[in-house]
């Protein structure tokens, strides 16, 4: 099987990009008046809200961007990760001008802070997101951009509401190799394309079906941890990264590795503002114990156009974030680290694509974002783009829980005679928390 490895992780390729385009950062200074606020400078104020896994690596790269962006903000709940990170910027920068903050309301708040980095967990995007346009801040919001589907409508609102620009962190829109894929498919290079294929990766964390609580960790904000979500025990299991497993505050792996290759999938079906209209699917959920997500998944969307697109659990080669595309002349499986063709001369002739269609092009996901907040023009990934691609990830859970197949009206965005599925389009929150 002919194919090409570039053999790059997520953060390798982040900072990588970074550097290679931070040089190009000459802003336009626009007047005030056009922001609803003060204009950015010649550098953009950040502030990160959430300090772990996902947040280390955004500050690996925006450190880089030292002639451009000023972090002056961290935030977490849990005080020993926002006070290593906020003395790491410190340290890095040298200018000892970076404050750290326990509650995410004190940093929207600030007037000194141009845009805002979302790096939670995924029950709080919503409500974090929303505050911060509310208070004049640009969000770069981590993938998925919410919980629900109506969580989602409500930022796009919002987004609109207080004109404020929206980057999604599904990054790959600004590799060279998807943009190229994309154009490549829309222009018939596949010849008729017949499906598209998202192998993912499997759960990538574990515990037994029983579980005590523990004590609540010395500087962990436990109940502001939660938020939104139901009350429950603490358990070291329970938090932090293995969020991603616990339904109340995520949808496990379509959504933590889905989103990048269904985004995709979306793009170069050219159904950014609309989706699927059925939905068919099964999944594996544990019986018992703290982990509640599907631990296997095998989902199909189909489009009023007659394509489908299939998400499933694979265990050998399924974390790539890629997708194959199947169609007349063969197929093309395009991931962030390899790329591989069922013929060499498609990914020859795939690279040259981007000239026959002009897409919106991004060559680096940071610098779309600052390029954004300056110039007002929208983002690779904004509020509505990434809506419709978390809501993909969000139809496929939503029939994998009720084991049936569901119609969806994505005009409406409501399932067609099912009350229930519905239903599963919201959540309710736990007061005093909401997203009006």
């Amino acid at each position: 099987m002919p194919a090409l490895s570039t053999a790059l992780t997520r953060r390798q390729f982040l900072r990588r990009s970074s550097v290679a385009t931070a040089a190009l950062a000459a802003p336009t200074i626009l007047p005030a008046h056009l922001f609803g606020q003060s204009a950015p400078s010649k550098k953009i104020t950040v502030g990160v809200i959430g300090a772990g896994n996902i947040a280390t690596g955004h500050l690996d790269t925006l450190l880089g961007f030292a002639d451009s962006v000023r972090i002056l903000a961290i935030c977490d709940v849990d005080r020993e990760r926002r006070e290593s990170a906020t003395a790491r910027v410190n340290r890095t920068s040298g200018r000892n001008d970076c404050r750290a903050h326990a509650d995410f309301r004190e940093l929207n708040r600030r007037p000194d802070i141009d845009a805002v980095y979302i790096c939670t967990p995924h029950h709080w995007h919503a409500l974090i997101g929303i505050d911060a346009m509310r208070h004049g801040k640009d969000i770069y919001i981590e993938k998925p951009m919410t919980l629900t589907i109506a969580e989602g409508r409500a930022l796009v609102t919002a987004a609109h509401r207080y004109a404020r620009v929206v980057q999604h962190g599904t990054w790959q829109r600004s590799m060279k190799r998807f943009h190229d894929l994309v154009a490549f498919v829309r222009t018939g290079g596949l010849g008729k394309l017949d499906r598209i294929e998202c192998p993912i990766g499997p759960n990538n964390r574990h515990v037994g079906a029983t579980w005590e609580p523990e004590p609540v960790p010395a500087g962990l904000d436990w109940d502001m941890w939660l938020g939104p979500s139901p009350w429950r025990p603490y358990h070291s299991h329970g938090c932090h990264y293995n969020f991603r497993f616990i339904a109340d505050h995520a949808s496990g792996q379509i959504t933590n590795l889905g989103a990048h290759c269904l985004d995709i999938g979306q793009w170069a079906l050219d159904m950014d503002h609309s989706g699927p209209v059925e939905i068919e699917g099964h999944g594996d959920f544990p019986s018992s114990g703290l982990f509640t997500t599907a631990t296997e998944i095998d989902v199909t969307f189909r489009y009023a156009n007659g394509m489908s697109m299939r998400c499933f659990t694979q265990h050998e080669g399924g974390g790539n974030n890629s997708a194959r595309f199947i169609g007349e002349r063969g197929w093309l499986d395009i991931g962030y680290a390899k790329m591989s063709a069922s013929d060499p001369n498609l990914l020859r002739e795939m690279q040259t694509a981007g000239k026959r269609l002009a897409l919106t092009a991004s060559q680096n996901h940071y610098e779309d974002f600052f390029d954004a907040v300056r110039t007002r023009r929208r983002t690779i990934a904004d509020a509505e783009v990434a809506h419709r691609t978390t809501t993909v990830c969000n139809l496929g859970t939503i029939a994998m829980t009720l084991g049936r197949k569901l119609r969806w009206d994505p005009v409406k965005e409501t399932f067609t005679d099912d009350d229930m599925a519905n239903r599963l389009c919201r959540r309710a929150l736990r007061s005093p928390w909401s997203v009006a």
